[in-house]
C-alpha cells in the first residue's frame, strides 16, 4: 500500500471522526449547558486530565527511584570488582572469577 493511500485513509478517518463528534453534539438530547457541565464539570474531562497527570507524575517518581537503586547496585558491583582486581593483582588473596583463590589457575593444585 502506498504512502498516498495511507494518507487518504488517515484523512478520511479524521474527517469521519470530526463529523461524528459534531453530529453527536448537535443531536444530543441534552442542552448545551448540560453537555458542557458533563464534559468539563466534576468528573468530566478536567478530572480525567488531572488523574492522568497524577499517574504520569507517579510513574516519573517510580522511574527515578528505580534509577537510583540501579545506580547504587552498579556502584557496589564496580567497587567489589575493583577490590577483587586489587587483591588478585597484589597476590594478597581474594577470589578470582571462578570463586577460587586469586592468582591460581582453576586446574592448579595447592
Amino acid at each position: 500500500m502506498g504512502a498516498e493511500k495511507k494518507s487518504k485513509k488517515r484523512g478520511g478517518f479524521l474527517v469521519g471522526t470530526i463529523a461524528g463528534v459534531v453530529a453527536g453534539l448537535l443531536l444530543a438530547p441534552k442542552s448545551g449547558r448540560e453537555t458542557r457541565e458533563q464534559l468539563f464539570g466534576q468528573g468530566g474531562i478536567g478530572s480525567q486530565v488531572d488523574r492522568i497527570k497524577g499517574a504520569i507524575g507517579a510513574g516519573k517518581d517510580s522511574a527515578a527511584d528505580q534509577n537510583e537503586v540501579l545506580r547504587r547496585k552498579i556502584e557496589e558491583t564496580r567497587e567489589r570488582l575493583r577490590n577483587q582486581m586489587d587483591a588478585g593483582g597484589n597476590g594478597v588473596g581474594g577470589e578470582d572469577a571462578f570463586g577460587g583463590p586469586a592468582g591460581e589457575s582453576p586446574g592448579e593444585a595447592n
